[in-house]
C-alpha cells in the first residue's frame, strides 16, 4: 500500500468515527469534536489491523497523531522498523 492509499484510508476511518465531513492530512484532529485518548486507542487498533503492523510501545503518545500526515509517518517508520526486526 503506498502513501496515498495509507491516507486516503485514515482519512476515511478518521471521517467516519469523527462524523465530519472534510478533513485534509493537515487537519488537526484534536480541533474535531470528538477526538479522545479512546479515539487513540481505537486508532492504533485500526492501523494494526488495516496496515499489518504493530505500532510501537514509544508512538502512543497523542503527539503521534495530531493529523493524518503524521499519522502516515508514524506508519511508515513502523513498517521500516518491523521490516528491519525480520532481517
Amino acid at each position: 500500500m503506498n502513501h496515498d492509499e495509507m491516507k486516503e484510508k485514515l482519512i476515511a476511518y478518521i471521517k467516519e468515527k469523527l462524523q465530519v465531513d472534510d478533513i485534509t492530512d493537515t487537519t488537526e484532529l484534536e480541533e474535531l469534536g470528538e477526538f479522545s485518548s479512546i479515539f487513540v486507542v481505537e486508532l492504533i487498533l485500526f492501523i494494526e489491523e488495516n496496515f499489518d503492523l504493530e505500532v510501537s510501545d514509544e508512538d502512543y503518545g497523542m503527539e503521534n497523531y495530531k493529523d493524518v500526515a503524521t499519522i502516515v509517518a508514524l506508519v511508515i517508520r513502523n513498517k521500516d522498523n518491523n521490516q528491519e526486526a525480520v532481517l
